[in-house]
């Protein structure tokens, strides 16, 4: 059983290339490829710079991260549009919870914080497994199929438009939005954002806030038609905030949801030791859970910015300079987890970064949770012969924070 008893850094594996602190890009292929090799680089010594676009700030190891991440006095989470970083900008003059500080964050968080609570959350497991066996039942029959389609690409969206009461024909425009948004993130540092992605995300407020309009004339006993009211009723929220709390809710974790589901199916499939032990005890499924988003966080890195000059570790960061928070190498951190190459189903405590922490820790945590607990549960009930198909071959997309499977093809049979 695995500890959270501090072990020190002398543990790291002597197989570490300490070359790659200094090629660490978390928006690259060989680093989507091979993110293991860079986290015991990044956390063999101090937080690291480079230029990144920009000069950036590079922190790994779990207690400095904590130290930025709970810290928006010194690191901020608002982007002061530093050369290089204009990607980060995607919502523009669009306030979101993601992107703000407190006291804006602090409101707009107050007002969604109870929909999400954990016990709230709870309470849709019937809904979610239903949703679940729907989305099995295209399946049926099927030798093998991708679970990325089959669930990873349709359970999240399901999901939230069941919380926020948007019809599956709306489906669409809200994925043309997540695909624009990610696509600006996957640019390369310092690159120019393309003169179609802005109109694309222009056009998309404007259908948004006709979309707003259109379940103002009709709300609903939902969450988003609170919001839309609480703009209208209390002032609450400007035109603005109103949009950005729209986007951000109807986005939720979508692609990252997704990312999760698949995970947790590839890590067990890839050790089987513990995909038994699951199946012999259902009730380390939420174990499981956590242990594969440690395992394989698909978010990697989070950003912050320098609020003033400031220091880290020794390390001088100058004002308004980015702060990559390479949360995924935090996860790997053997002065926090005992053996922490080891995909171990039973760890505990299993104090993971892979939702964040502090006041931007993920309001979606509880919603992500409840679709990887009854998802595996589903899986493992329907299909007691679950193996990857022969020939499957693990391919990742991903942007400067996020990662995930192009597919995850299975069998069944």
């Amino acid at each position: 059983m695995s500890t959270a008893t501090s072990i020190g850094r002398e543990h790291l594996s002597a197989d570490v290339d300490l070359s790659l602190r200094l090629k660490f890009d978390p928006g690259s292929p060989d680093f989507h490829n091979h993110p293991i090799a860079y986290y015991k680089a990044l956390l063999a010594g101090p937080p690291v710079q480079r230029e990144i676009g920009t000069l950036t700030t590079i922190v790994a190891r779990y207690d400095d991260l904590i130290a930025v991440i709970r810290d928006n006095q010194r690191f901020s989470i608002e982007n002061p549009v530093v050369a290089g970083t204009e990607r980060f900008n995607v919502f523009w003059d669009t306030p979101t919870l993601a992107h703000r500080d407190p006291p804006v964050h602090t409101r707009l968080r107050r007002m969604v914080a109870p929909s999400f609570a954990p016990r709230k959350i709870d309470e849709m497991e019937p809904a979610v497994r239903a949703m679940v066996g729907r989305l099995l039942d295209t399946a049926a029959g099927q030798a093998e199929f991708d679970l990325v389609k089959v669930l990873g690409d349709q359970l999240p969206m399901m999901v939230f438009g069941h919380m926020l009461n948007v019809p599956e024909k709306d489906f669409s425009s809200i994925r043309r939005l997540e695909d624009v948004t990610h696509q600006i993130g996957a640019l390369k540092p310092g690159k120019p954002i393309p003169p179609e992605f802005v109109k694309n995300l222009e056009d998309l407020r404007t259908f948004f806030f006709d979309y707003i309009e259109r379940r103002r004339a009709n709300p609903g006993n939902d969450l988003l038609s609170a919001i839309i009211a609480a703009h209208d009723d209390k002032g609450s929220l400007n035109r603005q905030e109103l949009l950005g709390m729209v986007w951000v809710l109807l986005l939720g974790g979508l692609s990252t949801t997704a990312d999760m589901i698949s995970y947790i199916i590839y890590d067990l499939l890839t050790h089987p030791d513990q995909l038994e032990l699951v199946r012999r005890d259902p009730a380390l499924i939420p174990g499981a859970v956590e242990e594969s988003l440690r395992f394989d966080p698909p978010v990697h890195t989070h950003i912050r910015f320098a609020a003033g000059d400031t220091e880290l570790a020794g390390v001088r960061i100058p004002r308004g300079t980015p702060v990559y928070v390479v949360l995924g190498a935090g996860n790997y951190d053997p002065a926090r987890f005992r053996d922490p190459e080891t995909f171990d189903i039973r760890r505990t405590p299993n104090d993971h970064l892979s939702f964040g922490e502090g006041i931007h820790f993920c309001i979606g945590a509880a919603p992500a949770r409840l679709q990887g607990r009854v998802m595996l549960s589903e899986m493992l009930r329907r299909f007691p012969r679950l193996r990857l198909a022969p020939d499957f071959v693990p391919r990742y997309a991903g942007s400067v924070f996020s990662r995930g499977l192009r597919e995850l093809r299975v069998r069944v049979d």
